[in-house]
């Protein structure tokens, strides 16, 4: 019998705060190659799916996606993290004043930086 690794999975979970989507696909591949689509907060988590993932599988290529969707009642409140925010505009000087021919970035450039506009 011939078994395919060839896979598409959905979960959802909802909570207080939102919803939690994980979408799993996979393909079949001689080597395991995970690859992850994660939010922000939840990057530092990576290794340990990574390994999670080695202990089940031995081959296929698995791209596995989290998505957070927040309750509409929760994003009412923008916070810019400033001190993220001073250190790439620093970078940005120090950089045009290495490449001056290269143009500066405008402010909205930077708000779309990960990790500088926090709700």
């Amino acid at each position: 019998m011939i078994a395919s690794m060839t896979a598409f999975a959905r979960y959802e979970q909802p909570e207080d705060f939102g919803t939690l989507v994980w979408e799993l696909r996979s393909v079949n591949q001689r080597f395991l190659e995970p690859s992850f689509r994660l939010p922000e907060i939840a990057r530092a988590s990576e290794h340990l799916l990574r390994d999670k993932l080695r202990k089940d599988l031995a081959r296929g290529k698995v791209e596995c996606a989290l998505r957070f969707d927040k309750l509409d009642a929760q994003s009412g409140h923008v916070h810019i993290n400033q001190s993220l925010l001073k250190e790439l505009l620093a970078a940005n000087q120090q950089i045009a004043h290495l490449l001056p021919e290269v143009a500066a970035e405008q402010a909205s450039t930077f708000l779309q930086w990960p990790g500088v506009i926090e709700s």
